[in-house]
C-alpha cells in the first residue's frame, strides 16, 4: 500500500468558539498545555520512491514515524479550553535519521521528513520542516466527521479503520497549530528504547498496550498558532523565556514528551499506541484579551478543503 498525496488548499477563515479563561494582564504569557492519545504508523520508501506502510521487520534509518492523535485535554493556565462540541486532532511525521546503540538504551534520532516535511505527505504548501499539525473540528458526525477515539483504555482498535481513514478524520476542520524544524539549535526529537525487542515493528505491535516500549522528547519551533504569538519555553525548567529568537539558549517554542506503548489490539495498520504531553507559552494581545475573558474569542484558522484520502 502507498500513501498518496492528499490534495487540499488553505484559506483564512474565522472559527467562532467559546473559551472560559481566567483573567490575565495584557502582557502576561499564558501556558497552553496538551495531553493526547496517539497511534503510530511506519512508512518506508520503496525502490520506486513511493512510500509503503510497513507492519513488520526492524526499524531502519529513513523510516517515517507517522502519528495520528487526538488531544483529550487542552488547557490554558490550567483551565479547560476545549470548545464544547469540538475536538483537537492532528497528525505528525518525523524521519528516523540515526540509530545509536542496540537493545534497551538505544537512541533513535529523528528529523524532518526529507521529502518535504509533513506538508508533502498531506499535499500542503508548508515549510519543509513541518512535523506536527493540529486541527480543531466537530464531533457531531455531520459530513462524516466522527468523534475520533484513539484512547486505548476505551477502544483498543480505535474507531478509524486505516491510515487513510485515520488521516482524514484527524485533519478535518481548521488548522490550529503547526510545529516543526525552523533552524533553532535547540530543536531535537529523540527516543530511547526501553523494552528488548522495541526496535522491531512486529514485536511492538504484538506487545500489550500497557507496556512501555520507548520514551521520547521533542523540542520544536512554531510555524503557525491559531491566535497570538508563541513565545519560548525553557526546556529544563518549563518557565517562559520570552522571545530570544532561534539561538542556542535551551529555549524552544514547543516542548514535547511522550511514551510509546505496545500495539496489541490495533488492526488498522498502526503498530503502536503512544501518549504525548506538550506545552507552549502564548502572549495574549490587548485587543483580544477582552474577548478571551468573555469567552467569545473567535479562532482564526486555516480551513483545508477536504479531499478524499487514499492509501
Amino acid at each position: 500500500m502507498k500513501l498518496k498525496t492528499l490534495v487540499s488548499s488553505l484559506s483564512a477563515i474565522g472559527l467562532g468558539c467559546g473559551m472560559a479563561l481566567a483573567a490575565a494582564s495584557a502582557q502576561a504569557s499564558t501556558l497552553w498545555s496538551f495531553e493526547d492519545d496517539n497511534i503510530e504508523f511506519i512508512l518506508r520508501a520503496n525502490t520506486s520512491g513511493s512510500l509503503d506502510l510497513v507492519t513488520s521487520g526492524a526499524l531502519a534509518v529513513g523510516d517515517i514515524f507517522y502519528s495520528v492523535f487526538e488531544m483529550g485535554q487542552f488547557r490554558i493556565n490550567g483551565g479547560n479550553a476545549l470548545p464544547a462540541g469540538k475536538e483537537l486532532t492532528g497528525v505528525a511525521a518525523v524521519q528516523l535519521k540515526a540509530i545509536i546503540g542496540a537493545g534497551p538504551g538505544a537512541q533513535y534520532i529523528y528529523g524532518a521528513y526529507s521529502g518535504g516535511g509533513l506538508g508533502a505527505l498531506l499535499g500542503e504548501a508548508w515549510n519543509p520542516g513541518a512535523a506536527i499539525a493540529m486541527y480543531i473540528n466537530g464531533t457531531s458526525g455531520a459530513g462524516g466527521d466522527k468523534n475520533l477515539d484513539l484512547n486505548r483504555s476505551t477502544n483498543l482498535a480505535t474507531n478509524c479503520t486505516s491510515l487513510a481513514d485515520c488521516t482524514d478524520q484527524a485533519t478535518r476542520g481548521e488548522l490550529f497549530q503547526l510545529d516543526g524544524y525552523a533552524g533553532d539549535p535547540d530543536e531535537v526529537w529523540a527516543a530511547t528504547q526501553i523494552l528488548a525487542g522495541g526496535g522491531d515493528i512486529g514485536t511492538v505491535h504484538g506487545t500489550n498496550n500497557t507496556v512501555l516500549n520507548a520514551a521520547f522528547n521533542a523540542q520544536l519551533s512554531n510555524f503557525y498558532n491559531v491566535s497570538e504569538p508563541v513565545e519560548f519555553i525553557n526546556i529544563a525548567t518549563g518557565l517562559p523565556c520570552g522571545n530570544p529568537g532561534y539561538i542556542a539558549d535551551g529555549c524552544v517554542q514547543v516542548s514535547v514528551s511522550g511514551t510509546v506503548l505496545g500495539g496489541q489490539g490495533l488492526s488498522n495498520g498502526a503498530f503502536a499506541h503512544s501518549d504525548l504531553d506538550a506545552q507552549k507559552y502564548v502572549a495574549p494581545e490587548p485587543g483580544s484579551l477582552a474577548l478571551l475573558g468573555a469567552g467569545l474569542f473567535g479562532l482564526q484558522g486555516l480551513r483545508r478543503r477536504q479531499a478524499k484520502k487514499s492509501v
